[in-house]
């Protein structure tokens, strides 16, 4: 009985041990369950670095990998660094970031997160746009590299502001005292400025934008000049009462901008000195026939005298305009093969200063080498002169051509254009003393009111000036053939009174 009690005993111990024992083990496996994690993955951008070129109208997708899918939700902060160059208003990023940062919830098995850049391309120059992760926590934690990238962001091509001019110099050549000079136009270019364009013209000189109404100073908006190039005209005003070299500037200031300056220049001219009309000779004579005669010896022969006489006949010249058109009769003048006359006629000595002759001359005929029929002379009466501002006669083709020569050390100076046999031309000769120079306007038509800028011909230089200089010549030589007809002579100190204004 004992024996059989102490077996159950021993049974009963073993079944509590062997409960308890499972109980123990139940109970760790309880505990490991719930202290042991499970895995955690890690967040970095793909890359650090990306480029937006300029005008790219795709957007730039910026993703952000996970080291594997996530086990349990997570939160993802993102923010923009403050080294960031590139402005709010200039590009967009989706999901959009705000100044604090987005915190973004990861879903449970998710692998990568993504933002969408675009440019607005709406600035110069690049910027710089710089996301960083800023903290993770659940199932996700920031990996040790790629924490943050940097996006450059190309603009467009860096223009400074400009102001530029088609051209830098402007020369309006000759202008008639009191009036203006033919405008000229330039063009202004403006590049991205940002303060209104202000012209100036210095004295003596005007501006304007549409070629009608001129002032000294225009001011273009900004924003007009920025549109396009703009055509401005130029112009000289001739009113200082003076022959002179106008000199001046057209400057172009837009705020802070370096000026654009055009020079400009012009010769005014015109501003005559009062003259003095020494010799007016109208040739109104009689008696047709040899001049020296019908002149009743005002006209005075000095060399082959009563040989092939210069002819005096009763119907003048006519050139319209001209004080002295019309009036009594003319000398014709005729080269021979034989000896012929030469004379002169005088008019009040001039040693100083500047002689104008003006006259009618109508050429019938020229010899192929040339050969000069009029002048001005020195010495007495009847004596045979040095010729000086020799008018010279040449054939060219159907027509001829007219030359000045000062005296006889210069060779002749012929006209760019030729002349038509059988036409009268208002021809005026100038001497100049002390200055060695000469001058021949040929005109055809009209009479200008202030001597032209520029000569029909000029000679300048040769021997020196005479003494004195005392009449006008009419020399008939061998060479033939050359026949003029002449008439209508003012001799003068001034272009107004040469020419009977």
């Amino acid at each position: 009985m004992n024996l059989m009690i102490s077996q159950l005993s021993s049974i009963k111990s073993r079944i509590i041990l062997a409960i308890m024992m499972i109980g123990i083990g139940l109970n760790s496996c309880q505990k490991d369950k719930l202290t042991i994690p499970g895995n955690v993955g890690t967040v970095r951008f793909v890359s650090n670095a990306y480029t937006i070129e300029n005008n790219t109208l795709d957007p730039l997708i910026v993703t952000l990998p996970f080291s594997l899918p996530i086990e349990e939700d997570a939160i993802v902060k993102i923010s923009i660094d403050d080294q960031s160059t590139l402005l709010p208003g200039e590009y967009t990023i989706t999901p959009a970031i705000p100044a604090g940062g987005l915190s973004i919830n990861v879903p449970e098995g998710s692998t990568e997160l993504s933002f969408k850049v675009s440019s607005l391309n709406n600035f110069d120059g690049e910027r710089s746009l710089i996301l960083k992760i800023e903290s993770a926590a659940g199932g996700l934690s920031v990996a040790n590299v790629d924490a943050s990238t940097s996006i450059t962001v190309k603009g467009n091509p860096i223009i400074n502001p400009e102001l530029r001019t088609s051209q830098t110099d402007i020369a309006f050549g000759s202008v008639t005292t009191n009036t203006t000079s033919e405008s000229k136009n330039y063009v202004l270019t403006s590049v991205k400025l940002t303060a209104d364009v202000v012209v100036t013209a210095s004295e003596n000189f005007e501006v304007s934008l549409d070629n009608v109404s001129f002032a000294t100073t225009l001011t273009i908006p900004f924003a007009t000049a920025n549109l396009s190039p703009i055509s401005i005209y130029a112009r000289a005003v001739a009113n200082t009462g003076t022959n002179q070299t106008l000199s001046g500037t057209i400057t172009h200031v837009s705020g802070t901008l370096p000026v654009a300056n055009i020079n400009l220049s012009a010769v005014e001219y015109g501003n005559a000195a009062p003259g003095v009309l020494l010799k007016s000779e109208n040739l109104n004579y009689t008696t047709p026939g040899a001049l020296i005669t019908a002149s009743g010896g005002a006209w005075k022969g000095f060399s082959g005298i009563g040989s092939n006489p210069i002819q005096y006949i009763s119907s003048g010249l006519t050139y319209t305009g001209y004080t002295s058109s019309n009036v009594g009769g003319a000398l014709v003048m005729q080269n021979s093969k034989a000896s012929s006359e030469d004379a002169g006629l005088d008019f009040p000595e001039q040693t100083s200063g500047v002689i104008y002759v003006a006259q009618m001359i109508n050429i019938a005929s020229a010899p192929t080498s040339a050969d000069f029929f009029a002048s001005l002379g020195n010495g007495a009466a009847g004596t045979t002169p040095a010729y000086y501002n020799r008018i010279y006669a040449k054939a060219s083709g159907a027509q001829y051509s007219l030359g000045l020569s000062r005296n006889a050390s210069t060779s002749p100076v012929y006209l760019a254009t030729n002349l038509e046999y059988g036409k009268t031309y208002l021809v005026v000769t100038k001497y100049e003393f002390a200055t060695n120079n000469s001058s021949m306007y040929v005109l055809s038509a009209g009479i200008p009111s202030a001597e032209p800028p520029v000569p029909s011909a000029t000679s300048n230089g040769g021997a020196a000036d005479p003494s004195s200089m005392t009449r006008i010549v009419i020399r008939q030589s061998t060479n033939t053939p050359l026949e003029a007809t002449i008439d209508g002579y003012r001799i003068a100190t001034s272009w107004k009174e040469a020419v009977g204004l």
